[in-house]
């Protein structure tokens, strides 16, 4: 199709792929289950995208060639299925699909939460301190004075330094959310900048939320790739198209090298580094118990849970911190108000 559609991504992949496992394993053709699925689309883009599908299934084309010229799936998607053709196990691939992408979604909105939630917090931390600081603040100052009383000198420091801190972080807020902004924009075109790349190496090298992502992503794709009975090699291959972290790439390319040579694929996984621990020692289990599939399986779930509790622990410090630096900053107001209104009481004896 040369018309640019919206990529299929999420829940909505996982579910059109997860419906397609369904009629494989149930043995009704796709074409017709297609033009079933269609009846129910959510919206006219899907009803004719479902039934452009079933109609070249039904002139003999491949599944992988109809999603192809959908021109909506993700090219993961469209290799898996391609290559589940060639191994005559699509509608295992399909499963793997629906579990991945569906794995991948909860995964990117515990990100998106886990990101959203402190900045909009920050944020209103910074604009209440901006607004007590500048706003407030000097006002208390102007009744004081008019009533012939000074505000010490170490609150109106104290104020002058608050008001410009708050000012620049409110700035600096507003320029990362347009940077930010500016990089989601740049993805949703399939360009991204030397410096959006730089830091998505950072956050892949340094996140402990991202690295068990990762290795969730590694363990699921190869697990897929077994099932389907491909070669380990291509197997690796598949991982390593869904890793975006430059080292991690590195050591699975090692990987697939050992493999290739001879190795196995837990001692190929051990020699590069990339698992180690109780991990590694579940890979020597259950390759050497011909349960390897089932023990990638395992791992990757493993791996959802440990990117989840990172995530949420990594709230649990945030949300801690924000209030504490309001409830200080709410004391330090208190303070100057109250110190000199004591002073006034005190001068007309009250």
């Amino acid at each position: 199709m040369s018309k640019k559609t919206t990529t299929l991504q999420g829940l909505a992949l996982s579910r059109f792929c997860r419906q397609l496992f369904i009629l494989q394993d149930a043995g009704v053709s796709l074409s017709g289950g297609m033009e079933a699925m269609a009846e129910d689309a959510e919206n006219e883009e899907a009803k004719k995208r479902l039934l452009s599908m079933a109609e070249a299934l039904s002139s003999g084309d491949s599944l992988s060639s109809a999603m192809e010229q959908a021109g909506c799936f993700p090219e993961y998607a469209i290799s898996t299925v391609r290559l589940g053709e060639s191994t005559g196990n699509q509608a295992s691939c399909m499963e793997g699909l629906a579990d991945h992408y569906e794995q991948e979604y909860y995964l990117t909105e515990s990100l998106r939460r886990a990101v959203t939630y402190p900045a909009v917090m920050v944020t209103v931390l910074l604009l209440i301190l901006y607004i007590l600081f500048s706003q407030v603040m000097p006002v208390f100052t102007s009744v004081y004075e008019s009533l012939g009383t000074a505000v010490p000198a170490v609150t109106q420091a104290a104020m002058r330094i608050g008001a410009v801190l708050s000012t620049v972080f409110l700035i600096l807020t507003a320029i990362l959310v347009v940077a930010v902004a500016f990089a989601v924009l740049l993805s949703r075109f399939g360009s991204q900048p030397a410096w959006i790349r730089s830091v998505y190496q950072w956050l892949n090298a340094h996140s402990q939320a991202l690295k068990a992502a990762s290795l969730r992503r590694i363990c699921s794709a190869v697990s897929m790739g077994l099932k389907s009975s491909l070669p380990t090699e291509e197997c690796v291959d598949m991982a390593a198209g869904l890793i975006s972290d430059a080292g991690l790439k590195a050591k699975l390319q090692a990987v697939r090298q050992d493999v290739s040579d001879g190795a196995s694929f837990y001692e190929a996984v051990k020699t590069a580094g990339i698992f180690d621990g109780f991990d590694l020692q579940m890979l020597r289990t259950g390759s050497h118990a011909g349960k390897l599939e089932e023990t990638l399986d395992s791992l990757a779930s493993d791996y959802a849970q440990k990117s989840q509790d990172f995530i949420e622990g990594m709230l649990s410090k945030i949300e801690p911190a924000v209030v504490a630096a309001l409830a200080l900053a709410v004391l330090l107001v208190l303070l100057a108000v109250m110190v000199p209104l004591a002073g006034i009481l005190t001068t007309i004896g009250v």
